[in-house]
């Protein structure tokens, strides 16, 4: 019959499982590259890392050791100030003052202690100039600036070292309407100026001029022992006119 002549469909299939071909090598040593880049990337950030963090606490060291540098400088700075009870000299200069002001160590041996030693002064100046004194100025060095003029009324300034010589510093020339000095400060009138102002204030004489006031001709500059400067005043005759404490 029919039925059961039909053959069976023998028509092979595909198997849905067919074998596939086997994956090459380089696929899979490619996650293997990718592990050595990544362990390599991963050191180089790490080192990376490190520098920074090296540079970081080099950095903070020397700013430590800068610290410590000027805490160190500090506090021998405030150890000077406490011990000296100063600051330094460079702070307090001589170049802040001005010629006319009193040296900090006033005592004995700046300015004249009496009229000789200005006569002797003056002896030195007139060695290297014509020219009578007019005009004695002690230095803070020791040394003394002596004006001397002449006849004619040229004017010279000499400059008598502390150890007794003497230069001459600046020459001016007489003009025509200049003249010889009215007052001067020879060995007499030194000695009568200066004995005056002395006995009116006790100190040293510091400074001291004549001119062609009729009044009141002379001034005399003394250091007193306190270290104030006191101005007297003197007629010819060596009368105290006036004094004045020099701000």
């Amino acid at each position: 019959m029919s039925e059961n002549n039909t053959t069976p469909d023998h028509t092979p299939t595909t198997d849905a499982t067919v074998p596939m071909t086997p994956v090459a090598d380089a696929p899979v040593a490619a996650p293997k590259r990718r592990g050595r880049s990544a362990l390599v990337t991963g050191g180089a950030a790490l080192g990376a890392l490190l520098l920074i963090g090296g540079g970081v606490a080099a950095g903070s060291a020397l700013a430590d050791d800068r610290d410590d540098q000027v805490d160190s400088v500090s506090s021998s700075q405030r150890s000077d100030v406490a011990s000296t009870g100063s600051t330094s000299t460079a702070e307090v200069s001589d170049d802040t003052r001005s010629d006319d002001d009193v040296p900090a160590t006033a005592s004995g041996d700046f300015g004249a202690a009496s009229a000789s030693d200005l006569s002797t002064i003056a002896d030195a100046a007139k060695g290297v100039a014509k020219g009578a004194p007019t005009g004695i100025d002690a230095n803070r060095d020791g040394s003394w600036d002596v004006s001397l003029t002449a006849a004619d009324g040229a004017e010279t300034e000499v400059l008598v070292r502390a150890d007794g010589t003497a230069v001459v510093a600046e020459a001016e020339p007489a003009e025509a309407d200049d003249r010889a000095p009215q007052n001067v400060l020879d060995a007499k009138t030194l000695s009568t100026m200066v004995d005056a102002a002395l006995a009116e204030r006790p100190g040293r004489v510091i400074d001291i001029d004549a001119d062609d006031d009729n009044r009141s001709p002379f001034d005399v500059s003394i250091l007193t022992g306190d270290r104030q400067i006191v101005e007297v005043t003197l007629d010819a005759s060596g009368k105290v006119l006036a004094t004045e404490l020099d701000d």
